[in-house]
């Protein structure tokens, strides 16, 4: 009996898990060990530092970890951290997301730097604990499950950010039953099996049906996370909301709030991000933030904007059925990740292209209508 257990045991490491966004099936083994042990040790397929919670043999980041291909080898699972340098950004280097190999290399402004990566030994050297634009305020009212009680107790966060959790952006902050604090694992329990299964809408509804299993956000999944992309019909399509309120400065108490949008999960922990936009009482003008789930407007230069950018996505306002290379200004929304990339980028600040070459008037045909000028088509020299 022991021979059969331990044949299933490495069979079930070698069948892939994932296969495409669908809720995973096969041998419990592949995932799951009761004890932690096996003739005194643990397989070679496990994580190192367990036991792990919900009986795991590894972690989220030993799952999602990858070389150079889109998937780890072994579980077929996203690789969202790479132990080889990607050759960049974007499809056939990193998925949708970016990669967190930049900040766990050492840079901290390179990528989110979750306490789960094998290099990140504490918190940031320049910011400590705290997300920059901390202010629960922001999301308070409809934060799916809330936050953790040591985010809301303190002027500060006191534990680092991890994967999901109440300190995590993944999976429920807290039990939708009891509003106790969930651990790392705890809170994204039960995702893997119940996935919605196939390509395609996200509607919140559940943790399996929410968007890459952030809670109650809405979106279109791409069966392959982005590794191989075109603009007109191979993407992944994010949620966003329009704000129509002339102004958010004034509105101290953040009722303007979407809680289905990819932007209102960035809100969760970078919500003065999202607010104080603009100090004009009548007009909305001028901006001293970035807009975001603000409508690209319809009319300037913002209006040439219409083909998809696969470096500068929008943000859609109702559900799709697919990916679309069409872009309407006046209806389609900025959102955060027009920008930034959620895990992490060869750029700092987590951002989509190199800054620095965003010259005004280039003529440079390697950088016009790329990064800013995509939606700024009138500030470069073309």
């Amino acid at each position: 009996m022991k021979k059969v257990l331990m044949l299933l045991l490495m069979f079930g490491l070698m069948v892939g898990l994932y296969g495409y966004a669908e809720a995973i099936s096969g041998p419990c083994s592949n995932c799951h060990t009761m004890h932690y042990s096996q003739n005194g040790g643990v397989l070679s397929g496990w994580g190192t530092s367990g036991p792990y919670e919900q009986l795991l043999v590894a972690d989220c980041v030993s799952c999602h970890t990858g070389t150079t291909g889109a998937t780890n080898p072994n579980t077929n699972a996203p690789a969202v951290y790479h132990t080889t340098a990607p050759t960049g950004q974007g499809p056939g280097a990193t998925l949708a997301g970016g990669d967190f190999y930049w900040v766990d290399a050492g840079s901290d402004a390179y990528g989110h730097n979750v306490i789960d990566l094998p290099n990140i030994t504490g918190q940031d050297a320049a910011i400590g604990l705290t997300p920059p634009g901390w202010d629960p305020s922001a999301t308070s009212t409809n934060a799916p499950t809330g936050y953790g009680a040591g985010q809301v107790a303190s002027a500060g966060w006191t534990t680092q950010l991890t994967c999901a959790g109440a300190y995590g952006c993944h999976g429920y902050h807290q039990d939708p039953t009891t509003g106790a604090d969930l651990s790392n694992m705890g809170g994204i329990k039960g995702a893997h099996h119940s996935n919605n299964g196939t390509s395609g809408w996200t509607d919140g509804t559940s943790l399996g049906n929410s968007y890459r299993f952030l809670y109650g956000i809405k979106g279109y999944e791409d069966a392959d996370w982005q590794w191989t992309a075109d603009a007109a019909s191979d993407h992944n399509e994010y949620y966003g909301a329009d704000d129509t309120t002339p102004v958010r400065q004034a509105d101290g108490t953040y009722t303007y709030q979407n809680p289905d949008t990819i932007s209102f999960l960035c809100a969760e922990c970078h919500g003065i991000f999202h607010s104080e936009i603009d100090p004009d009482t009548t007009s909305g003008s001028p901006w001293v933030r970035h807009p975001t789930d603000i409508a690209l407007p319809a009319s300037g230069e913002y209006a040439n904007y219409t083909s998809y950018s696969l470096e500068a996505p929008v943000g859609r306002t109702a559900a799709v059925t697919g990916p679309s290379g069409t872009v309407t200004p006046g209806t389609d929304v900025v959102i955060c990740l027009s920008c930034h990339r959620a895990h992490g980028s060869d750029q700092p600040d987590l951002l989509r292209w190199d800054y620095s070459t965003m010259q005004a008037g280039t003529t440079d045909s390697t950088v016009a209508g790329t990064g800013c000028f995509t939606c700024h088509t009138g500030k470069d020299g073309i």
